[in-house]
């Protein structure tokens, strides 16, 4: 290994390589984390200097590679603008918007990297923030606790401001890493334009882009959330998220802004069965028993292969009164 000219500007390499290794050897060590466990500033350090260094005994391969430097405070695994997940790196009073935002730890703000006090969208750090929503890879919280990093769990972006972000806690865990594939699924409420298009489109104003990125934000944050709750589609049963659509049950444009975001307020539907409960062909009774529409054509109810007797699946009562409104507004009876 010596041999190798490249590990010869890491001489920290040299020491490591000598002695013990550190709990987290490869960079893949990291998403077997669970909240609470800590990571050594020195481990830490080698693996995201070391995993871009091949032959190094943090190497994996290019995928695992880690972004940016050892000692920025935010990094990410793989290529963006998708990558398996980012790392955030915290210390008490570095930023003054930076902290928890409430006792119960659900919720952490987060400064953009600035230069002399400007943000920059093009900033590869603040692309990792910005992409977060539209391509659904995990941020993992780490906070800073002597000569160690504690792991705080994964987190999502939920809301962005013209200096920070704000990141929520969320049940999404990255010990089953996304490929590197863009996996979101379009619905109603999502924009037609990706995150990492709008942030290179200088033909709008740095204002109107924030505001469509937390369009996007917004779409992400309630698909994370209605997931949550519905582990399937109610009519075909199918569970691999890639072929659903998180769907509104009061539309969008009928919601206020905390419906909008309400786990509660959705279902994980597949494609066509989307559509026919969006424009009232089908909808719900309480105890999640469907019901069809008399204006739905029988040919599409055939060439679709429906099966509307599945066995019902109760709606809990925060849905009930979701799809009250379904059943009363938006059914075709």
């Amino acid at each position: 290994m010596a041999s190798n000219p490249t590990l010869a500007y890491y001489p920290s390499y040299r020491k490591m390589a000598n002695g013990p290794l550190n709990a987290s050897k490869k960079p893949s060590d990291l998403l077997l984390l669970e909240a609470g466990d800590t990571v050594t500033k020195r481990n830490l350090f080698d693996l995201i200097q070391f995993s871009k260094v091949e032959n190094s005994p943090y190497w994996e391969d290019e995928s695992w590679q880690i972004g940016n430097t050892p000692q920025q405070g935010i990094n990410w695994i793989g290529a963006l603008p998708v990558c398996r997940a980012v790392l955030i790196k915290t210390r008490h009073g570095s930023y003054e918007d930076d902290g928890w935002t409430n006792s119960d730890k659900l919720a952490y703000r987060y400064s953009f990297k600035a230069r002399n006090g400007k943000v920059s969208h093009a900033e590869k750090a603040n692309q990792a923030l910005f992409n977060q929503p539209d391509y659904e890879y995990p941020i993992m919280l780490f906070t800073e606790i002597s000569q160690s990093w504690t792991y705080e769990g994964t987190f999502a972006v939920s809301d962005i401001k013209e200096s920070h972000v704000v990141l929520e806690r969320t049940s999404v865990t990255p010990r089953n890493p996304l490929s590197n594939q863009h996996t979101s699924a379009n619905s109603e409420a999502d924009a037609s334009t990706s995150i990492d298009l709008l942030l290179n489109n200088n033909e709008i104003s740095s204002s109107e882009r924030i505001q469509l990125i937390k369009a996007r934000i917004g779409q992400g944050l309630f698909r994370s959330r209605v997931a949550v709750i519905e582990p399937c589609c109610r009519i075909t049963s199918i569970r691999d998220k890639r072929f659903l659509i998180a769907s509104h049950i009061k539309p969008w444009a009928k919601s206020d802004n905390t419906e909008r975001l309400d786990g509660y307020n959705g279902l994980l539907l597949a494609p066509h069965i989307d559509r026919l409960f969006d424009y009232g062909f089908i909808t719900f009774n309480d105890n999640g028993q469907v019901h069809v529409s008399r204006q739905l054509p029988a040919e599409i109810q055939r060439a679709w292969g429906l099966d509307m007797n599945l066995r019902p699946r109760p709606l809990t009562p925060k849905q009930q009164h979701y799809m009250t409104y379904h059943r009363n507004e938006i059914f075709k009876a």
